[in-house]
């Protein structure tokens, strides 16, 4: 017979590594298949499961869990989407120029030179704290709680000017990039 989640999730917060062991074993493969459905790559996927028990085993005191399954499933799903907002349209917009790029017709310079140019200029039309909020994230690509901590604000408020960032830079690029 095993042990419900929830004992052996207060058996982890007297630090029992065995306990932690056992709900590793019993939901790791339901998250990793949950990761890889939402992110499309087995090794993000595996990473961002692993970096889900971290959690899990790093906040176990201050955790009060009510439901297991579902507060695991959160954390997965949360962690999915900081993932996939890193990887935002631009980046795979550039991608895609410097493939285009490569291929060194003049014609897809000129259209790779522009696009990256209309990028830059939409980026330098955020406001000062969004565009600089927005450059450390997907430039420098620190994490919300960096930016947060290097410029001394909340990381909802980071959250913000993200969502903020790319709200703006999709709607303004939506039709430029309709075209290509």
């Amino acid at each position: 017979m095993t042990a419900p989640d929830l004992e052996l999730f207060q058996l982890i917060k007297k630090d029992n590594q065995l306990a932690f062991k056992q709900l590793y074993d019993r939901h790791w493969k339901k998250q990793f298949y949950f990761a890889v459905g939402f992110l499309k790559d087995e090794t993000l996927a595996k990473d961002v499961v692993q970096e889900v028990f971290c959690i899990l085993w790093e906040k176990r005191d201050h955790l009060n869990i009510q439901h297991f399954g579902s507060y695991l499933h959160s954390i997965t799903r949360n962690k999915c989407l900081e993932h996939l907002k890193k990887s935002v349209v631009f980046k795979d917009v550039l991608l895609h120029m410097d493939a285009l790029n490569a291929e060194n017709t003049t014609e897809q310079h000129i259209h790779y030179l522009e696009t990256k140019e209309k990028i830059e200029k939409e980026i330098n039309s955020l406001p000062n704290k969004t565009k600089q909020i927005f450059r450390l994230s997907r430039h420098q690509e620190l994490s919300h709680k960096e930016i947060a901590k290097k410029m001394n604000v909340s990381t909802k408020t980071v959250e913000y000017h993200i969502s903020q960032s790319i709200k703006k830079l999709s709607a303004s690029m939506a039709s430029y990039l309709f075209f290509f």
